[in-house]
């Protein structure tokens, strides 16, 4: 079995990317690989003669987003094994195909609400079918920078003149994520890791400025009141793990620089159980669900997916639960577990 890691070597990697574990497993079990540069002239012709082709790409790559799933989804019609493949994808920084995804299969997540026009929201509103708070939020963007809390219908026509108008830059915003790192890290020592990737931060934030701003369409979520922190919940075949995420003091948003912890009692078994259900639903190989707990009723729902995630903060989890809900005290590394399953489903 041959495998292509998908890399353009002229680009500084990020240190989140997945294509170095990917390399380290191959080489350490002796398993054939190329690097290829995915924006060179007939890559397709070229990636034909692999069997697996991986690539970890960015929301953050304009470039990315521009033209990955082409590559993948063209090559996976040719029944070449890819990662992610079209139904880890073809949703993937969209939280309006996430939220039809998830909502096709009675998935635990928010209400929500979705206008094309001023129309259908302002009939909306006065049905006073929408409670506030409510969360809007953009399409696209990670780590909560996209997503503002609305608390009344004045807000909400506010926003949503804009989001009809002129819309919204979805870029991230630099101030915040400064003031969130500074407010989240709580010592020194954590201070000083997450300055050392400034430069990582501000060469995304360069390329996400490339994307168009965001408009014609207002994207709701009910806000679920929640103890103070939310859950990365990572289902790769038959192992779940999670990485927890305590909500800043002062802050709605469920993501986005809060202080890690790993308590396994947070996961419920109502959580494990759907997480999986979803992933056997809709077909992930692998999958990265943000889920809050609803404090009124203890359920955990689903607030975003996204294929990718750091595997480096999923590791200090030190263990995966499996289907009947029993920890494994086993790190799970979610890019070396991809490419077990596809050696498993070739054998």
């Amino acid at each position: 079995m041959k495998f292509a890691i998908l890399i353009n070597k002229n680009d500084k990697q990020h240190s989140t990317s997945w294509s170095l574990p990917w390399q380290e497993y191959l080489e350490k079990n002796n398993l054939e690989y190329e690097i290829v540069n995915p924006y060179k002239l007939a890559v397709i012709k070229e990636l034909m003669a692999f069997d697996v082709i991986l690539w970890h790409y960015s929301n953050y790559s304009f470039k990315d987003m521009l033209m990955a799933r082409n590559i993948l989804n063209t090559l996976e019609f040719h029944g070449k094994l890819v990662f992610p493949s079209f139904n880890d994808s073809w949703h993937f920084d969209d939280k309006l195909a996430e939220t039809y995804l998830l909502e096709s299969i009675n998935a635990p997540i928010p209400k929500s609400f979705y206008f094309y026009d001023l129309l259908s929201l302002n009939k909306t509103i006065h049905s006073e079918d929408i409670l506030f708070p409510v969360i809007a939020k953009l399409r696209n963007g990670s780590g909560s920078h996209n997503v503002t809390k609305i608390d009344s219908v004045e807000e909400l026509r506010k926003y949503s003149k804009k989001m009809f108008t002129v819309g919204i830059n979805s870029a991230p915003n630099l101030m915040y994520k400064a003031s969130s790192n500074i407010k989240s890290s709580g010592s020194l020592k954590t201070f000083i890791k997450r300055a050392k990737r400034i430069p990582e931060f501000l060469r995304s934030l360069a390329n996400a400025k490339k994307f168009n701003r965001e408009r014609g369409y207002v994207f709701l979520q009910e806000f679920i009141p929640n103890d103070g922190f939310d859950l990365k919940i990572v289902v790769v075949g038959d192992k779940l793990s999670f990485i927890g995420r305590q909500i800043r003091k002062g802050e709605y948003r469920a993501s986005g620089g809060g202080s890690i912890f790993y308590d396994k009692n947070k996961i419920s078994k109502d959580i494990i159980d759907s997480a999986f259900r979803t992933s056997d639903a809709l077909g992930f190989n692998c999958m990265g669900y943000d889920y809050v707990i609803d404090n009124s009723t203890g359920q955990g729902k689903i607030i975003e997916i996204s294929y990718g995630f750091s595997h480096q903060a999923l590791l200090n989890a030190e263990g995966f639960f499996d289907r009947n809900g029993n920890w494994h005290s086993e790190p799970l590394n979610a890019p070396f577990e991809i490419i077990k399953r596809f050696l498993n489903a070739q054998t």
